[in-house]
């Protein structure tokens, strides 16, 4: 057997696994090939300056780019790639005089899209494109073009100019006002305020159903399976402006919206058309059904499976250029659309987050998120016996090869255990035993440096029972019961994430940053939770978040309930959150999950009179805390994720952590022997070839 036929062995062995997965499931290697397809043909039809082409009834240069290039970025392609790179240029270059609504809204769409973060450099652009939108609005609705402002740029206005009580008649059509409303949406998420259009959008769809609850392309006209979606989507988006949002949860807003007769009616339209979806199906209607239900998280229909329907019309339809035939809307169009519909693109951003249906299938868990073995509820299980328990609380490889951790002894009562020595424990790393280097109990009389930020709601549903006032008794308690030596800094959220008290030693400006508070504004949780373990990246020794809301989060945006357990997991932090309210205002399940994924603990609070009892368990807890340093084994940082145990005594039970060092990729137990084996013999097929031929060369005189 020569050498090549050996690596189509190895090759055939390790790609048996991935083969299977494909045979599984046809139509998503075939959705895969034809969006692979699609991208390669939107590409080809970029001109050298970086835009698209289309005319309908006008020049849409600055459409078509725009979304030619959503397209291209919601199917994998990079930021930096020449081809988005050179149509970000046409967008910005554009965008600054058009007057076309299709065109301003799919800039916003796309400049939204496009950058790095959630909020960056085009967040000014992007408010004044939206202002310019919202001024063409007429009684809710939307035509081909909007006013061109005469303002310069540091004047521009946020919000529509026209007041609310000056509303003219309806003059436009649902295609139009379908992508404004997306616009501003998207256009909300960076800095515009969208309360008076949602408002306006809102009266519109309920003044202008026919009578089987479905809408035309304008009003009065019979309504249309696209049109219908387009008012299905007018309805959800204008339930789940901020306005709104600050006082309900996105499950007690989805729950009125889905018992609201209006809603209901259209939904139901919405599925009975789907299961009508042909070969004369319009692409501009499956790209309009798919919007609407990624967007409200309905995997299916009644239990018709929309996605599969559309998707196999859409591959039957592909033509062999890669992309979509030209009726009604042109090639390019289509082919843009199509796209989305097969990635299942949600254009109106975040949604699905602050808007959450009854019907909703989606789950709030990823399939492949496993929670630490060791605290999968707010407490460690008991396990029976008079032992004590370790529960490790934090873990850092700051200053590698040496690891710190932080853990607290209880005992089987409850409480803690606060004056065991350093030779009551046992710590191994990967089985092994490693020698504690340093070690500092609760009762030490070194100061025992904590690190704490405290994450506080400022929202305006603090102004409920004096809550905001309860929180600024509680605090003035927990920093009177830190141990001595410790830091506090305090972010506070609203509508914004601010950081209203850096880290201090003193208790008296973090009393004065707390006491300065007034309740406005959203829910921006996750977002703040963010800034606290960014700012506690930068610290050494003890650190926690201790992370109030009296609500869901419903105006985060760049960080997720899943991206704040990831980042407080590598930086070995807890998150310790405090649930304000019922379980109708806090979104509970996320707040456990939170504080049991990061080692932390959830405090619920129904009133905000337990505040000041929960605030000083915690600064007992932080009292009560252990932490001890050792030397890794490793030399270098290899990218495994070591397991570590803290034993008491001769308990067999230990506190578990798991420490990631960021690094090259080599198995924690060394190669496999198997590997190692097909290594050198694959190194000795090839040089067999060179060794027969010296030894059957003649010997030379």
């Amino acid at each position: 057997m020569n050498l090549r036929a050996v690596l189509s062995m190895v090759l055939l062995v390790l790609g048996f696994g991935q083969m299977q997965a494909r045979a599984a499931d046809p139509q998503a290697d075939a959705i895969a090939q034809a969006i692979e397809r699609g991208v390669d043909f939107l590409k080809a039809q970029q001109a050298p300056t970086g835009n698209w082409s289309f005319s309908f009834n006008h020049d849409h240069t600055l459409g078509i780019t725009a979304l030619a290039g959503l397209a291209l970025l919601e199917n994998g392609i990079e930021r930096t790639d020449p081809s988005i790179t050179r149509a970000t240029s046409v967008v910005r270059s554009l965008s600054l005089r058009s007057t076309q609504t299709y065109d301003l809204a799919l800039a916003i769409l796309y400049l939204a899209r496009a950058q790095v973060e959630t909020r960056g450099p085009d967040d000014r652009l992007i408010q004044r494109l939206a202002a310019r939108l919202a001024s063409g609005e007429q009684g809710g609705m939307w035509s081909y073009t909007v006013p061109l402002e005469n303002i310069e740029d540091d004047e521009r206005p946020r919000t529509s100019r026209r007041d609310q009580s000056t509303r003219v008649a309806e003059v436009g059509d649902n295609s139009n006002t379908q992508f404004a409303l997306l616009g501003i949406w998207a256009a909300s998420r960076h800095g515009y305020e969208p309360n008076a259009s949602l408002a306006a959008i809102d009266g519109h769809f309920r003044r202008s159903p026919d009578r089987n609850g479905r809408w035309g392309y304008v009003s009065g006209a019979a309504g249309t399976d696209s049109m219908t979606c387009a008012g299905l989507m007018g309805l959800a988006i204008s339930a789940a402006r901020p306005n709104l949002a600050e006082r309900q949860t996105a499950r007690a807003r989805g729950a009125a919206l889905a018992a609201d007769p209006i809603f209901a009616n259209a939904l139901q339209a919405v599925a009975k058309d789907a299961r009508k979806i042909g070969q004369n199906s319009d692409i501009y209607y499956l790209w309009s059904l798919e919007r609407v239900c990624v967007a409200l998280g309905l995997r299916d229909l009644d239990g018709f499976d929309w996605y599969e329907t559309g998707a196999s019309e859409l591959l039957r339809r592909q033509l062999e250029d890669g992309g979509w035939p030209e009726p009604a809307w042109g090639r390019i169009p289509n082919t843009c659309l199509a796209l989305l519909f097969l990635r299942k693109a949600n254009l109106a951003f975040e949604l699905d987050r602050v808007l959450k249906l009854p019907t909703s299938s989606r789950p709030d868990r990823p399939a492949d998120e496993v929670p630490l073995t060791d605290q999968a509820k707010d407490e460690p299980p008991r396990k029976g016996g008079e032992e004590n328990d370790v529960v490790v609380t934090g873990a850092s490889d700051t200053n590698f090869p040496e690891i710190s951790v932080e853990f607290e002894v209880k005992r089987p009562d409850g409480t803690y255990l606060l004056d065991a020595t350093e030779k009551d424990f046992k710590v191994t790393e990967e089985g092994q035993p490693v020698v504690i280097r340093k070690f500092q109990s609760p009762v030490t009389t070194q100061a025992h440096a904590t690190t704490v930020v405290l994450v506080v709601d400022r929202s305006r549903s603090m102004e409920e029972e004096d809550r905001i006032g309860s929180l600024k008794s509680a605090v003035a308690s927990f920093v009177k019961g830190l141990p001595p030596g410790s830091r506090v800094a305090v972010v506070a959220f609203g509508s914004d994430v601010k950081t209203i008290c850096p880290f201090t030693g003193d208790p008296q400006k973090v009393q004065e940053a707390v006491d300065g508070l007034t309740a406005e504004g959203a829910t921006r949780y996750y977002d703040a939770v963010a800034e606290a373990l960014e700012m506690l990246n930068r610290e050494k020794g003890r650190r926690a978040v201790l992370a109030l809301t009296d609500g869901e989060d419903t105006f985060s945006q760049s960080a997720s309930l899943d991206s704040v357990i990831v980042a407080a997991r590598r930086l070995g932090l807890p998150v310790h959150t405090l649930g304000l309210g019922t379980e109708d205002e806090i979104e509970s399940d996320a707040l456990r999950r939170l504080a049991a994924e990061t080692r932390g603990q959830y405090y619920p609070a129904r009133q905000a009179d337990q505040l000041r009892s929960i605030y000083e368990q915690l600064a007992e807890r932080l009292r009560s805390s252990y932490s001890l340093s050792y030397q890794s084994d490793r030399a270098l940082p290899d990218g495994t994720l070591r397991p570590v145990r803290i034993y008491y005594r001769a308990s067999r039970k230990a506190g578990e952590t798991a420490v990631f060092i960021p690094g090259m990729v080599v198995p924690a137990g060394g190669w496999p022997h198997l590997f190692l084996l097909l290594v050198a013999v694959l190194i000795c097929l090839a040089a067999l070839p060179g060794w027969l031929s010296r030894k059957q060369k003649p010997a030379h005189p």
